[in-house]
């Protein structure tokens, strides 16, 4: 191999190196932050983006998200949530009466407002597995965290969505 080939083929891989160092999390990486984007799927001609599971601890809890429908409109026809239990595994699924039409191409935001519910099962530092049922019989499942409604990140909107 050539000296010019090899400081190519060097450069090359220090760019790479370096592109592939500098991604969202590099460097700000803080143990103690929730994952503020929260969880991201992608299924079946749906996005669903940024869920989390908030709770006040009280007894109060509700689902933030996203969800997109790429191929065609679509309806989400239920949602649900189940808490995880001591021994990892997750308890019974509760619904959430929550509907909405979701046009090709757009998103809906679920910003808590519509998707409140009353718990005592839910454990700030655990995951929530949330069940998202759209029409045509096809659904979406996710495990997600469950965050303090009094984070610094979640505490604006839970104040707005319980308004």
């Amino acid at each position: 191999m050539s000296k010019t080939l090899r400081r190519t083929a060097a450069l090359v891989a220090t760019v790479a190196l370096a592109a592939s160092l500098s991604g969202c999390t590099a460097g700000q990486w803080e143990y103690g932050a929730p994952p503020a984007a929260g969880v991201q799927v992608d299924q079946g001609g749906f996005k669903l983006r940024n869920f989390v599971v908030l709770t006040d601890g009280d007894g109060s809890g509700m689902i933030v998200g996203g969800i997109a429908s790429r191929d065609e409109p679509a309806q989400v026809v239920g949602l649900g949530y189940a808490a995880e239990l001591e021994d990892g595994s997750f308890g019974e699924l509760n619904a959430v009466p929550f509907e909405a039409e979701i046009p090709q191409g757009k998103t809906i935001i679920l910003d808590g407002s519509e998707t409140s519910f009353n718990t005592s099962e839910l454990i700030v530092g655990r995951l929530a597995r949330v069940a998202v049922q759209f029409d045509g019989g096809q659904s979406v499942t996710l495990s997600v965290p469950v965050v303090s409604a009094e984070h610094p990140d979640f505490a604006e909107a839970w104040e707005q969505a319980s308004a």
